[in-house]
């Protein structure tokens, strides 16, 4: 789960991130705030994040650029049809526009009752883990001849195969193994469990991190497995981890 923040007033902006401090249920969800003067190529490159079902978007519906928060949610629910999105607004006559764009926003609150957002957000986060708990905790994966019932403590990490699209290698605590599946199917199933997943190739279980050397560039697990990381990513990995404590 991770939150995304869609609002290009700074004032808000610096608003949000002083009432997250006030919800300590919420600290250990990411949150990605879109800077405010990069929104127009971010709404380009949509289509080409790693977006999951259990995602959250608070979308400021009067976004003063050359795409609407409508535009915004419109293209995210085309991306992603199960994510949660959440308009913020002072304007109540938006609601006849957001229904005829078939966008089915999950809810619709005031973006001056912040204290508002954020219960909405502990509720769905509630939800959430009570969903992954009444669920089994094994994972199905599989190859082209066995099916691995693995839970996700077992995993190190996951990684894709270059010039195979469909094949992900499988870094677990006790075995490694190929698996036969897409990254993108294999980063939604393991996004309950609050995994890495801002990696194009990698899906990685940080509880089970040892150690993060910031000079070699490596990641090393319990069992002492080590992944080699570029500085962008291991920049990116200790962020998410921060966000984590």
């Amino acid at each position: 789960m991770k939150i995304y923040y869609i609002e290009d007033n700074p004032f808000h902006q610096e608003r949000f991130k002083k009432e997250r401090h006030n919800y300590e249920s919420l600290r250990s969800v990411p949150v990605e705030i879109f800077p405010n003067n990069k929104l127009e190529s971010i709404y380009k490159k949509l289509d080409t994040f790693d977006f999951s079902v259990s995602d959250i978007f608070l979308i400021d519906i009067d976004l003063q650029s050359l795409h609407s928060g409508i535009d915004f949610a419109k293209k995210i629910r085309l991306i992603n049809p199960d994510c949660y999105i959440i308009f913020l607004s002072n304007d109540t006559t938006k609601g006849l526009e957001i229904i005829n764009q078939h966008i089915r926003p999950d809810l619709y609150l005031s973006k001056n009752e912040m204290s508002n957002v954020f219960l909405a957000l502990e509720n769905i986060l509630v939800s959430r883990l009570k969903k992954v708990n009444n669920t089994t905790a094994l994972i199905e994966l599989k190859d082209s001849s066995k099916v691995y019932l693995i839970h996700p403590d077992e995993i190190n990490y996951l990684s894709t195969i270059k010039g195979f699209r469909s094949s992900i290698e499988f870094f677990g605590t006790t075995e490694n193994f190929i698996i036969q599946d897409k990254m993108k199917n294999l980063k939604q199933l393991l996004a309950p469990y609050h995994y890495f997943n801002d990696l194009k190739s990698f899906s990685i279980n940080p509880y089970n991190i040892k150690e993060i050397n910031k000079n070699t560039l490596e990641v090393i697990f319990k069992n002492e497995e080590c992944l080699s990381l570029s500085a962008t990513s291991i920049k990116k990995l200790l962020t998410y981890i921060d966000a984590l404590r």
